[in-house]
């Protein structure tokens, strides 16, 4: 099974690019940063992957690896994918760090939302 360590030099951005649309997909999802942020084992993280992002989750893991995806492989290899990321520091930094910017901006909302009246 090929993993994205296994990716180096132009391949590596090649992969990146083609993987960042629907990684950020699932992180701008408010209920997947909160699955994020409980920092839970990957498995409950993978769980709500599936659920609730499974065009996504198909998109990435094949990517990374075009063996097809099948009841007995998905879960070992999202699980694998979201472990390869917990362990590698700076890829870790930076999606959590993308959670937040995310959060911020969702939470700060328009300023002028709620200075305008509302006509009647």
């Amino acid at each position: 099974m090929k993993k994205l360590s296994d990716y180096k030099d132009e391949e590596a951005i090649e992969l990146w690019a083609d993987l960042l649309d629907p990684v950020s997909k699932i992180l701008t999802d408010k209920e997947m940063q909160a699955v994020l942020r409980s920092k839970k084992a990957p498995i409950v993280t993978a769980k709500e992957i599936l659920k609730k992002h499974q065009k996504e989750a198909s998109e990435i893991l094949l990517r990374i690896d075009d063996t097809p995806l099948t009841g007995l492989n998905i879960v070992t290899r999202l699980i694998s994918v979201l472990s390869d990321i917990g362990k590698d520091k700076d890829v870790k930094d930076f999606f959590e760090y993308v959670v937040q910017v995310t959060k911020e901006s969702v939470s700060s909302g328009s300023p002028t939302e709620s200075t305008e009246e509302s006509v009647h």
